[in-house]
């Protein structure tokens, strides 16, 4: 299937909400489940992520049920059923879902079964290697049924929760230590976060961390749920955790705000055809880095002489990766110079995603050029014409060319369906904002 685009005939000045995080949704589920007691979950994503998310959890002895609501947007009550007693050997398909089989990697250690982890062929590649590595340093064994540091891998029942408590209080006096890289994914992390309490875990970060804002999200959240977890001096270097219990607030209840990655979309579009975008559901407190995505790319490339589009020029977007996709597309329509930096991440994403941005602009006639992990644009609103756009199965290199459907004639999508990961109605949206 392919979508052709239609440019856009007036400038887009609206108010727009855009649907549940999708990290924030893919994170309270497994902590629901750790928290041993009922939570109910408002306002989170409906998509491909969240589904397989859901599905895993309840496959592992979850209870998951859908409150159905006025507003359309289910509630989900989630009940730690028989997770930590189920003993049933499982495979768990994770599609291309990235925070899905790192979060459940971790979570399935705790389980009494053992568990097979796979998906597409693209997750495949996506490797699993350093937390694996990290499990296994704390005692989990862990077997790779392909190739070694990729999906599939079975993760087998282990006692690293149940080891050395103090008799009396039922807890671990002293942490235990494990050394994780920095370099890949954040994802890693929020991992370990996830099962931490239940161990009692001091985090060792060799390299630099990437994706900081992430961690700090992750962080947050656990404080809701009673989990104290110390950056030792700010630094990201070492994260103690020891061990605790998960607890809920009286209400039960969590709230989900808009994906702040999602609404990078429509602020672009905003921006491009000349108008202004209000997202109306991501609170200025946002919990998300993404949500700085206004202030570093909208505000610095509007021209505030007549709301034109200038060049972003040379910037370092390491803290918003998911964003710089849609602020690479919006380089490309600025007529000059943008050099966007600490990238490094993207290579390992639903594809490689700075390869598939400078492929399909250069199919634009925009002159492009990338490095490890930095991309160059010479963005000309000129010289940019149509053409097919190969999304590599990954949602985020269609919804930014579709930015860039909305001011440049004839681009057309080859697989809009890929949406569906995580913004499952962004085509009928689209077509809402252009009216």
């Amino acid at each position: 299937m392919t979508l052709t685009i239609q440019p856009f005939t007036k400038p887009v000045c609206k108010k727009i909400s855009v649907p549940g995080s999708k990290s924030l949704t893919n994170r309270l589920f497994p902590l629901a489940v750790l928290s041993e007691e009922p939570v109910v979950i408002t306002g989170s994503l409906e998509s491909e992520d969240a589904e397989i998310m859901r599905n895993a959890l309840v496959k592992m002895g979850a209870k998951i049920t859908e409150i159905k609501t006025e507003s359309g947007i289910s509630d989900w009550k989630v009940e730690t059923a028989n997770f930590f007693t189920n003993t049933d050997n499982i495979e768990l398909f994770c599609g291309n879902s990235g925070t899905s089989v790192r979060f459940l990697t971790a979570l399935c250690a705790l389980r009494k079964g053992s568990t097979t982890l796979t998906g597409t062929h693209r997750m495949l590649v996506r490797p699993i290697g350093d937390l694996c590595d990290a499990l296994k340093n704390l005692g989990v064994n862990i077997e790779y049924n392909k190739n070694t540091n990729f999906p599939p891998h079975t993760i087998f029942p282990s006692s690293i929760f149940t080891q050395s408590c103090d008799r009396f209080t039922g807890m671990r006096k002293e942490l235990k230590s494990v050394h994780l890289s920095g370099e890949l994914s954040s994802q890693f992390f929020t991992a370990l976060f996830h099962i931490a309490p239940k161990i009692g875990l001091e985090i060792i970060v060799d390299n630099e961390l990437v994706s900081k804002p992430y961690i700090d999200m992750t962080i947050e959240v656990m404080k809701d749920f009673g989990i104290q977890i110390e950056n030792v001096q700010n630094e990201y270097a070492i994260f103690k955790i020891p061990q605790q219990n998960f607890t809920v607030p009286t209400t039960g209840t969590f709230e989900i705000e808009g994906d702040a990655s999602s609404a990078t979309y429509p602020l672009a579009i905003g921006l491009i055809t000349g108008g202004n975008v209000e997202i109306t559901n991501l609170p200025k407190k946002s919990l998300q880095g993404d949500a700085k995505f206004k202030e570093l790319v909208i505000d610095k490339m509007r021209d505030p002489k007549n709301n034109s589009i200038i060049p972003l020029g040379n910037i370092d977007l390491e803290d918003i990766p998911d964003a710089a996709l849609t602020a690479i597309a919006l380089c490309a329509y600025a007529d000059g110079y943008s050099k966007i930096t600490g990238l490094s991440t993207l290579r390992h994403k639903e594809c490689d995603r700075l390869f598939a941005m400078e492929t399909n602009l250069q199919k634009m006639g925009i002159e492009v050029k990338t490095g490890t992990d930095y991309i160059e644009i010479w963005g000309d609103s000129k010289k940019i014409h149509g053409a097919e756009i190969e999304c590599f199965d990954d949602h985020r290199i269609a919804m930014s060319f579709a930015v860039l459907g909305t001011v440049v004639a004839n681009v057309q999508i080859l697989d809009p369906e890929c949406t569906k990961k995580t913004f499952p109605t962004f085509w009928e949206d689209l077509e809402k904002w252009r009216i």
